[in-house]
């Protein structure tokens, strides 16, 4: 890890921040960089995922749109940025910056925005929205929002600057998607509006990272720091399967909703928890290691399209075709 780029001026205070948190994470407290890793992974894709899911099936029908598209809106923002501004890790900018090894593999590709920060404001800041109500429950969300993103720095794989910009997307989502969902809610056939906008303007953020875009490649020691084609294919994997998961749900609104609210607890638990399971197999261990590793890019996109649409459409046709 070496000093292999000018960074401008305004970047050098928020190394300054890094390196004293790391003095004391390394000097005093590097025995929370466990507790800190743990807190984090609920911004990793298959746990906000589950989230919504579960909200969707088994609680309430049009909270679980809501969030949906608050996690959807914002992976495809969060990884248009991203492939757009092309910032590298806080230790690439400075070699003086160690980031915790435990964080090293879940801190690959690209730095701004904090995906981490971005997924946990939008999706559990969602949750809050809809609790606000209940004002003690509200407040620990925020903070747990709040600690997500100081883990981010803590464990120096962002810089403020990411974390803030992550935690400030979500935050817009979630007070302007809630009124588009409202607006939707109106009249039904408005979700397939939203539906055809949203497919239109992901192409459209897909041929311009493949064609358009220009990406800066460095080496150290003989090795690439960020590979745009790895980028590339995770982003055509990313938005395969939030186009799948937007378009099923909102053809499932339009065309087959339902009320999970009128099915029995049993059947709530049951679908939870074998939709549950089944959905963390496929984003924690097919995802990661079959369709990351094998799958060739043309294909990655309809893949990923189909098994978000089993997630949002096919699964809950399935268990009402039951009733």
């Amino acid at each position: 890890m070496i000093d292999c780029l000018s960074n401008p001026n305004w970047i050098n205070p928020q190394i300054d921040c890094l390196l004293f948190l790391q003095n004391f994470r390394i000097g005093h407290l590097e025995c929370l960089d466990r507790f800190f890793l743990s807190i984090t992974i609920l911004g990793e894709f298959w746990l906000p995922t589950l989230i919504c899911a579960i909200t969707y099936w088994c609680i309430d029908f049009r909270a679980g749109i809501y969030l949906f598209t608050l996690e959807g809106f914002n992976v495809l923002l969060t990884h248009f940025f991203k492939m757009l501004a092309c910032v590298y890790r806080p230790w690439v900018l400075s070699g003086d910056l160690l980031p915790s090894e435990l964080a090293i593999p879940y801190a690959k590709g690209y730095s701004f925005p904090s995906g981490h920060s971005a997924m946990t404001s939008s999706v559990v800041g969602g949750v809050a929205y809809l609790l606000r109500n209940r004002k003690i429950l509200c407040s620990l969300l925020v903070l747990l929002i709040l600690t997500v993103g100081f883990s981010r720095l803590w464990l120096g794989v962002h810089t403020p600057q990411d974390v803030v910009c992550g935690l400030l997307t979500g935050l817009v989502l979630v007070f302007s998607l809630d009124k588009l969902v409202n607006w939707a809610e109106q009249d039904k056939n408005r979700y397939l509006y939203i539906a055809g906008t949203v497919n239109i303007l992901a192409v459209l953020a897909l041929v311009y990272i493949v064609f358009f875009n220009t990406y800066r490649i460095d080496y150290v020691s003989g090795n690439i720091l960020v590979d745009p084609y790895k980028s590339i294919y995770v982003a055509f994997v990313v938005y395969g399967y939030i186009l799948g998961l937007l378009n099923g749900c909102f053809l499932c609104r339009r065309f087959f909703p339902f009320n999970p609210k009128e099915f029995s607890v049993k059947k709530r638990v049951l679908i939870g928890v074998l939709g549950g399971l089944a959905l963390v197999l496929l984003l924690k261990y097919v995802l990661l290691y079959i369709v990351m590793n094998i799958v060739k890019l043309r294909f990655a996109l309809p893949i990923m399209f189909v098994l978000g649409m089993l997630v949002t459409l096919i699964y809950p046709m399935i268990f009402n075709r039951g009733d």
